[in-house]
């Protein structure tokens, strides 16, 4: 459940307080919010009132007229109970007039609260690879490091345009534990969009991440590094990990548990949208020990090849008429959005697990719930795994597939050598497990 509460709070950051009328039980109870977002609120616990997570109640904005909104329970707590919208999000203007008939001071103090925790965020990243940078890693001692990349509205969440010029080339973003293993989360000062197109960035990028960590034991390459990596003509070896047997992991523990769910467990086929990809051509072999049929969904198709396994088949296709009988998605698209092109082909009750990234915006996904198509964000997780802070539109006890590859290597050296099953079993057995959560709407 605190893991749960803590999904809820990624989206909380206004502290607004205006009086609701909440109905529970046939009986209705008079209380405050203490945040608003675009998908919940969070609320004061009125007394004597026991409500528990996975409950429903509706909730009525005493100073807006007809607003009513009806809410599930993520989280209830002593003081407060934390709830998410499921059918419906509040649009901009609507969040607006609810934050209108605030008082005018606590819109201050929201907007004040904000701009301090991004301030804060910004200072923490300068001291941390400027004055602080040899203490820091004397302290962390890293064993590995997460080398990732971000888009100019991501990397706008580190660092200004002024601190930029006055920092490293590499710049120390998190520190990430899991269980006695020490690490951090490192990118360039290079935007995606420029790793992507100028090879000599890449390989500028990879030499001085050995050159500026010398005694890591792994690297795990973020999202499509490793494609940038292969592309500048550079070997995957190590330190170097390419991540992709983490997150196969990741997503075939996800589609074994989509077809545990009771609505899909007559469901003995699945589509992998990107199938055609480093990752998703992988994929779609290996779901075929839990389905009978897998449809790879690409446009780099030219035609239709049905590929029979040991275990399955697998169907290569381009052909956007296949999807019109099928229920269970996996996206590994360049992007999330590109499912925009493919979602009306969907039938309705469709679900889709997202591993994109970008993942699949909250406009798209508005317009894939008018016809009941439901999107859940791939996520791996471990008990005693931590990252601070945590990545954009990521919780912090959250863990990139691609991550995982390198952290069961450095316990397990030579398991790679053992094929995927193995691997399979390893990260099991050392407590990783994929989850499906309710994407973020950041």
């Amino acid at each position: 459940m605190i893991r749960m509460h803590g999904e809820y709070r990624r989206h909380l950051r206004s502290g607004i307080r205006i009086p609701v009328v909440i109905s529970h039980a046939g009986r209705t109870f008079e209380t405050t919010t203490l945040d608003i977002s675009a998908s919940g609120l969070r609320l004061k616990r009125p007394e004597h009132v026991h409500i528990r997570a996975g409950e429903t109640i509706d909730i009525e904005f005493r100073d807006r007229t007809g607003t009513k909104v009806a809410a599930t329970v993520m989280h209830s707590g002593k003081t407060h109970i934390g709830l998410q919208f499921y059918d419906r999000r509040f649009s901009g203007n609507e969040l607006k007039a609810l934050y209108d008939v605030a008082p005018l001071w606590q819109r201050l103090s929201a907007t004040s609260k904000r701009t301090l925790w991004k301030k804060s965020r910004r200072l923490a990243v300068f001291l941390a690879n400027t004055y602080l940078r040899s203490l820091l890693l004397a302290l962390v001692r890293p064993q590995f490091l997460f080398a990732v990349y971000g888009n100019e509205k991501q990397v706008r969440s580190y660092v200004s345009d002024d601190m930029a010029r006055r920092l490293p080339f590499n710049l120390i973003l998190g520190v990430i534990r899991n269980e006695n293993m020490r690490g951090l989360m490192v990118a360039p000062q290079f935007l995606e969009h420029e790793l992507q197109e100028d090879s000599d960035k890449v390989r500028l990028y990879m030499e001085r991440l050995q050159e500026d960590f010398p005694n890591v034991q792994r690297i795990a390459l973020v999202g499509r590094l490793p494609n940038f990596v292969k592309k500048a003509g550079i070997d995957i070896k190590r330190p170097l990990v390419e991540g992709s047997l983490g997150t196969r992991y990741m997503i075939w523990d996800i589609a074994r548990q989509m077809r545990e769910r009771p609505q899909y467990r007559n469901q003995n086929s699945i589509v992998v949208l990107g199938g055609a990809g480093r990752i998703g051509n992988a994929v779609c072999h290996d779901l075929t020990s839990l389905y009978d049929r897998v449809i790879g969904l690409d446009p780099r198709y030219e035609e239709d090849n049905e590929i029979n396994t040991d275990q399955g088949t697998v169907l290569q296709t381009a052909s956007l008429e296949r999807l019109s009988d099928e229920t269970l998605y996996i996206a590994l698209t360049h992007q999330g959005d590109a499912v925009l092109d493919l979602y009306q082909h969907m039938p309705n009750g469709a679900l889709i697990a997202d591993d994109t990234h970008p993942c699949i915006s909250l406009k798209v996904r508005e317009r894939m719930r008018e016809r009941q198509i439901e999107v859940e964000k791939i996520v791996l997780s471990h008990d005693q795994f931590m990252m601070w802070p945590r990545m954009p539109d990521w919780n912090n006890r959250d863990i990139p597939g691609c991550l995982v590859e390198a952290l069961v290597l450095l316990r397990q050296p030579d398991v790679a050598e053992g094929g995927f099953h193995r691997f399979c079993q390893e990260a099991e057995f050392l407590g990783f497990t994929g989850r499906l959560i309710r994407p973020l709407d950041e």
